[in-house]
C-alpha cells in the first residue's frame, strides 16, 4: 500500500458489505477498558477488497500507527499482537507513512 492519496476503486457491494461486517467485528474486539500502557484503537479504513488499515495511538511513544492487515486473516493471534506495545514498537516492522492519519505504517498483510 503506497498511499491514501491514490484513487480508490469502490469494491463490489457484496464484498464491501462483508468487509464492513468484518471491520465492525474487529472494532468490537478492541473495545475494552483502556489500560494506560496499551495502544489505543482509534479507527480503521477499508483500503481494498481484502485490505484494511487499523489505527492505534501509542501513549508511551506519542505516535500513531497505521497497521495494514488482510481482512480474511485477522484472527486472535494477530489481534493480540496489535494491542501489544512491544509488537508495535518493533522498529524493524515500521515503514515511513504518507498517510496523514498516522506517523508510521506497520505492514502485517503477510502475518
Amino acid at each position: 500500500m503506497s498511499g491514501m492519496d491514490q484513487a480508490v476503486n469502490s469494491p463490489e457491494p457484496d464484498i464491501e458489505q462483508a468487509a464492513t461486517s468484518r471491520l465492525l467485528d474487529l472494532a468490537r474486539s478492541f473495545i475494552t477498558m483502556h489500560v494506560s500502557w496499551e495502544p489505543l484503537f482509534i479507527g480503521a479504513v477499508i483500503t481494498g477488497d481484502d485490505d484494511m488499515r487499523l489505527y492505534f495511538r501509542s501513549p508511551e511513544r506519542d505516535r500513531t500507527y497505521g497497521v495494514d492487515v488482510l481482512i480474511s486473516h485477522t484472527g486472535p493471534g494477530l489481534l493480540s499482537a496489535m494491542v501489544s506495545p512491544a509488537f508495535l514498537a518493533n522498529e524493524h516492522l515500521h515503514k515511513p507513512s504518507d498517510d496523514p492519519h498516522c506517523d508510521v505504517i506497520v505492514d502485517l498483510t503477510d502475518y
